[in-house]
């Protein structure tokens, strides 16, 4: 039996988790105490305009969990943050900030809970730290095994992984693989080509490190199955500090630096678990953003459009209902 909430003195279907939805349907899911709708299904992937981040910065933390999508830390005007920042789905909201401020650290979001991790503080302090977020604040764990900075980064239903990026001392490539299973750190096996400034994302089964450099912009794909990588096919552009958010069973990519002219890109690439297909620009080209996934949509948040950006844009796929959040006063 379907169960009701009246909100506005109107009587709302209540769920607990979001429906596939026929055009203009709405619902209140309970989980995440937010009022939907769909308000179109393209037949054409679309990036639609969201709420503008409070702070601008770029090489940023980032995660997304059941409730909501996380920027923390990153580059700002100046220096670096410790600021952090939550999504519903309309806007951004100040956060308690992170135990220790930092860029070039990166982020991973399980179903429950956000992870901050690695990063650098100048001039020269690798940084291992880790920290969680609950919703509400963030605590201190148990340290990373290998102190790195912009490794790639991502989330299953479990587990957050982090890995390449550069590590201390002298900022060396690094390959090494963590995962970190809720309460500490262990050694997963290494990429097969090491690598910073990748992209990386988390699907229901499996993690995905694309792009990044070596001694030059690569569009080197691997996916993670729990216990070893394996290459897959390319990327279609070649690319350096390159963001990503993985989205149920497929991943995108998006932005980054390539060698070409402009630098700054917007292109838009979709994993289907064993190819790369273009797809739609971001709006905004930039670089080292911040990227996130839920159920349905990916999201792009910050970066260096230039200069810093405060810019916040959801991807939605082909024939998937564009579903929008409706703040309640």
């Amino acid at each position: 039996m379907s169960e009701y909430k009246i909100i506005k003195g109107f009587k709302i279907q209540t769920v607990a988790a979001d429906p596939s939805t026929d055009l203009g349907q709405v619902w209140y899911n309970s989980t995440t105490a937010v009022l939907k709708y769909n308000a179109a299904t393209p037949s054409s992937a679309v990036w639609a305009s969201g709420g503008a981040l409070n702070t601008a910065r770029y090489e940023l933390g980032s995660a997304g969990t059941q409730g909501a999508t996380l920027a923390f830390g990153g580059d700002i005007p100046g220096g670096h943050t410790a600021n952090s920042e939550e999504y519903n789905g309309t806007s951004w909201a100040e956060g308690n900030n992170l135990g220790t401020s930092r860029y070039y650290l990166r982020g991973a979001g399980t179903q429950t809970a956000g992870l901050g991790f690695a990063g650098y503080i100048y001039p020269g302090s690798w940084k291992n730290n880790t920290e969680e977020y609950d919703g509400t604040s963030w605590s201190p764990q148990n340290n990373m095994g290998t102190a790195r900075r912009s490794p790639g980064s991502g989330g299953t239903q479990t587990a957050g992984l982090a890995f390449g990026g550069n590590k201390s001392p002298g900022g060396a490539l690094s390959n090494d693989t963590e995962e970190y299973g809720g309460a500490s750190w262990t050694a997963g096996n290494n990429l097969n080509t090491a690598r910073v400034y990748l992209g990386g994302a988390g699907t229901q089964a499996a993690g995905l490190a694309f792009g990044g450099f070596t001694d030059a912009n690569v569009a080197v794909t691997e996916e993670y199955d729990g216990t070893s990588w394996a290459n897959s096919n390319n990327m279609n552009t070649t690319r350096a500090r390159v963001a990503g958010a993985g989205i149920q069973t497929s991943a995108i990519a998006f932005g980054g630096l390539t060698p070409a002219s402009p630098a700054y890109t917007g292109v838009t690439e979709q994993y289907d678990g064993t190819s790369w297909a273009n797809s739609t620009s971001l709006t905004t080209a930039r670089r080292s953003a911040g990227g996130a996934g839920t159920t349905v949509a990916g999201i792009a948040f910050g970066g260096n459009a230039p200069p810093h950006s405060t810019a916040t844009e959801e991807f939605t796929g082909a024939n998937v209902p564009l579903v929008k959040t409706v703040e309640i006063d």
